[in-house]
């Protein structure tokens, strides 16, 4: 038995909505998981910050002072190639998704 326009339609339809309740499902794994990674290396940030500050605090040798410069200057890029590599790869996630997406759709075009 054939299936109408009207019933490929609706197949159609419904394939499209599975597809993208699928990538917004995927899209908030990403977020969530992006999102603790971030949480994690502020936490992480934050307490290497404290523990120079209070070095700091508590220092009062010009030498050790510059070497605990240096040492927040590496701290500072560290954390920042992290959250950068972070932004990154999620954005790659991001349009990894949406190029997927665009296949699933047009395969699923070409069958009608």
């Amino acid at each position: 038995m054939t299936s109408s326009p009207f019933e490929n339609g609706l197949k159609l339809m419904e394939a499209q909505q599975q597809l993208a309740a699928r990538s917004l499902i995927n899209l908030i794994e990403m977020i969530s998981t992006s999102s603790h990674r971030y949480a994690s290396e502020t936490t992480s940030f934050t307490k290497e910050a404290l523990d120079l500050m209070r070095a700091a605090a508590q220092t009062r040798d010009p030498a050790a002072l510059t070497e605990l410069q240096k040492t927040w200057a590496q701290t500072c890029v560290k954390y920042s190639q992290n959250q950068s590599r972070a932004a990154m790869t999620f954005v790659e996630q991001c349009g990894l998704q949406a190029l997927n997406t665009a296949a699933r759709s047009a395969k699923t075009d070409k069958k009608d």
